[in-house]
């Protein structure tokens, strides 16, 4: 044991701290903004919007999941971890608050894990202070999916990187409860894996097997309470969401920036205007992590060696919220496209000196504000994605 946090405390120690240090932040931001005393926020905060829903898988399951808008939208992995917590405590405050630091800080870990895998420890802590200053990582800190989300899918792919590779299919089960979208993450390093060995061997099949795994209990609940266990399919008009061209989506959300004042996208301008920079922001990381690929010119000073599945899992990531007709929420889509952190933070290292630190102070400034506006909306129960 003792040789075991001699191994591994030293290096999760930094992301732990940058956690800490954003919590407080974060905490403190949402005292200050929503107007509320310590329980006040506490109590609240975490649960509205979709973090209401998972609350209500976690006591009820899907039971009555049409009364308002349909829970089916959201798969219950989040909610299958808290239920232990909430059956202990009896208390709706410790599930939500234990649930969302204990999967808030693995995923703070599992980025800077992976991160350095795939670089190097400079590579790594970079990635996590940007994850940090990420606007929409407020939902870390929420009774969300996105920090098991995070934490499943990049500690999947940090495991078979060190060659746990039953760890990382564990973890890919346990990530395809998660949400829809989840399954492609085993299904992008089995890709990834058959064109790196030009053969489909036993790992690639376990993979696609765990992923497939993952998503037979969520299938089955669906089932159980709705007789219908592709439920999850159908709701997403009820959603406002459809399949569409990518260019559909993007138009809504320049739609968006003017929008009926009856609607409840008024108060979510900030976070409206977030979602269409969150365009380029992914998109720029994404071209970078391609040309950055095994192919690419190592050594040249312009280009990092990334391995092929790193953009591949961002574009497997984003796809689906562009084909999506609703460009909303896009900011919390792309701050769970945790790949985006190790591609900026290899930029912002082959910058010149003088450049970098203009950069830094530049994403500081920028994402600083966004935080402090975005934090202040949603602490005060305005929807913002």
């Amino acid at each position: 044991m003792g040789a075991w946090f001699g191994r591994w405390l030293p290096g999760i120690r930094f992301p732990i701290a940058v956690w800490v240090v954003w919590r407080l932040w974060q905490l403190g931001l949402t005292l200050l903004l929503g107007g509320n005393d310590l329980v006040v926020s506490l109590r609240d905060t975490a649960f509205y919007y979709d973090g209401e829903r998972y609350l209500q898988i976690t006591k009820q399951g899907y039971v009555l999941s049409q009364a308002q808008m349909p829970n089916t939208a959201f798969f219950p992995g989040v909610s299958w971890l808290a239920w232990p917590v909430w059956k202990l405590t009896s208390s709706e405050v410790w599930t939500g608050h234990v649930v969302a630091t204990v999967t808030g800080i693995a995923a703070f870990i599992a980025v800077w894990g992976v991160s350095k895998a795939w670089k190097d420890e400079a590579i790594a802590r970079r990635a996590i202070v940007l994850l940090a200053l990420f606007p929409s990582s407020l939902f870390l800190w929420t009774f969300y999916s996105e920090g098991l989300f995070i934490a499943l899918g990049a500690g999947a792919v940090w495991a078979d990187r060190r060659g746990k590779r039953w760890v990382a299919a564990l973890l890919f089960v346990g990530l395809s409860t998660t949400r829809s979208v989840a399954i492609l993450v085993p299904a992008v390093v089995v890709l990834a894996r058959i064109l790196r060995e030009r053969r489909v061997d036993r790992w690639s099949l376990t993979y696609a097997g765990a992923g497939i795994l993952g998503t037979l209990p969520v299938l089955w609940m669906m089932n159980h309470y709705t007789g219908d266990p592709f439920s999850f399919f159908g709701v997403q008009k009820d959603w406002g969401r459809g399949l569409s061209l990518p260019t559909t989506t993007i138009a809504d959300g320049f739609s968006n920036l003017w929008p009926d004042p009856k609607t409840i996208m008024v108060p979510a301008l900030v976070a409206r205007n977030f979602d269409l920079w969150c365009l380029l922001i992914v998109g720029v990381a994404i071209g970078y992590l391609a040309v950055s690929g095994p192919s690419g010119r190592e050594g040249t000073g312009l280009l990092d060696r990334f391995p092929k599945e790193s953009w591949m899992i961002g574009v497997a990531l984003v796809a689906l919220p562009l084909c999506s007709t609703s460009l909303a929420s896009f900011n919390r889509f792309v701050m769970a496209n945790w790949v985006i952190y190790p591609a900026y933070a290899s930029i912002l290292m082959r910058l010149p000196r003088w450049w970098r630190r203009a950069a830094w102070v530049a994403i500081v400034v920028a994402l600083g504000i966004t935080t402090y506006h975005m934090v202040g909306r949603f602490s005060v129960d305005r929807f913002i994605g």
